[in-house]
């Protein structure tokens, strides 16, 4: 059965906590992130067990980085680090770990540690702040999806 795991992620380790669209990036500043300004990024990859898994990631960019003058990140940027941020994760995890809610909280964990590395890299290729929001992961099926990689 094909289903959406749904997981909020949690910005552990920035020195911020994500609320109502702020994450505060350095003490004293305050880094305003618009949920409205989303952008969803979808990715496929295949798990340790050969199973392919695709998830869409919703990201937003920072206002204040944008106020300042700097460019959102591009698109192709974005895709390639969230391809190989996928790839990452999905090569260690089983497909059961993706999509069976009695795993949530391994696969939690693995995107707490993930996803700050995917927003560092994103910053120091960009110089500006992006934020997660939400990961979501399916399980996928090759006479129903598109694109689906070849997990042999």
């Amino acid at each position: 059965m094909s289903r959406y795991l749904l997981s909020f992620v949690a910005v552990i380790g920035l020195g911020g906590v994500l609320t109502a669209g702020q994450l505060l990036a350095q003490p004293g500043e305050i880094d305003i992130f618009n949920q409205q300004d989303t952008r969803v990024f979808k990715t496929a990859a295949c798990t340790k067990d050969r199973r392919p898994v695709e998830a869409l990631y919703f990201i937003v960019a920072s206002r204040s980085d944008l106020a300042n003058g700097k460019s959102s990140p591009s698109s192709q940027l974005m895709k390639e680090a969230v391809d190989g941020n996928w790839r990452q994760i999905a090569s260690r995890l089983t497909m059961e770990q993706v999509t069976e809610e009695r795993f949530a909280d391994t696969y939690n964990a693995l995107l707490s540690e993930m996803i700050p590395l995917l927003q560092q890299a994103v910053e120091e290729q960009s110089g500006v702040s992006i934020s997660v929001s939400e990961v979501n992961s399916r399980s996928m099926d090759q006479t129903k999806d598109q694109d689906v990689p070849a997990c042999s």
